[in-house]
């Protein structure tokens, strides 16, 4: 894969920490509209496009471990995506029993430790997507820009909740460190590169995190959501693919 294709995805990417919270702000007509259709975009590259790239990693693992007696072998990489699916609700069910806890924090946001854990698990997140951008599947320049396009507004989500959960800090410090680790992912990508065994159990911990977080930090909730603006955004991104 030519340089120049990662490196402006990277680039892009990182952006969507570093103005996200500005975007959210020019979105004074109908934001949550945006949001829902941003939510829609990302789960119809769930359902469409990463989990059939789940199934070829799951080839690839077995591929790799064929002469190797490893427990579980043919469903590793889907209990990897479970794995990550789990890890994420469970860091999304910490900062709502600290929002319950603390109601009275609005302007600092949630305890320092609690702000750290979310920021962090974010922050290995974003890096492991910075990395696969570069060493994942070998994609086309129209299909990159179609992942591109679906990881920048998964991003935005993110970045929407995290701004929302964690107010000041966020916005002074968290949202640079996002940017930069995910060009640091990115940049081990570019320095080195991990087998195949390794990167099947990244890929499936990648697609159970982008699973749980489209549904739980982008899709609306307590009835905030635009249905319509979300079903928009699946059904357009959804035929895009398909068409590609």
């Amino acid at each position: 894969m030519p340089l120049l294709k990662p490196i402006v995805a990277t680039v892009v990417l990182a952006l969507a920490y570093v103005f996200g919270y500005r975007l959210h702000a020019l979105q004074s007509i109908h934001p949550r509209r945006w949001l829902s259709f941003g939510a829609g975009v990302s789960v119809a590259y769930v359902f469409v496009e990463l989990l059939p790239e789940l199934g070829e990693y799951q080839q690839r693992f077995l591929a790799a471990t064929l002469r190797q007696e490893m427990p579980l072998v043919h469903r590793h990489v889907f209990l990897a995506a479970l794995l990550g699916f789990v890890f994420y609700y469970g860091l999304d069910h910490l900062v709502s029993r600290s929002r319950a806890s603390t109601p009275a924090r609005a302007e600092e946001g949630h305890s320092l430790l609690v702000y750290r854990l979310h920021v962090a698990g974010f922050a290995a997140y974003s890096a492991l997507i910075g990395y696969v951008l570069v060493r994942g599947p070998d994609r086309a320049l129209f299909a990159l820009a179609l992942y591109t396009l679906a990881m920048f507004l998964h991003f935005l989500g993110l970045d929407h909740a995290l701004d929302r959960e964690h107010p000041r800090r966020y916005r002074r410090r968290g949202r640079w460190f996002l940017s930069a680790v995910t060009g640091a992912g990115a940049l081990v990508g570019f320095l080195t590169s991990i087998p195949d065994l390794f990167l099947a159990t990244l890929m499936g911990l990648i697609a159970g995190g982008v699973v749980v977080n489209s549904m739980v930090m982008e899709l609306p909730k307590e009835k905030e959501g635009r249905f319509w603006a979300f079903c928009l955004g699946a059904f357009l991104y959804s035929l895009i693919l398909l068409l590609a």
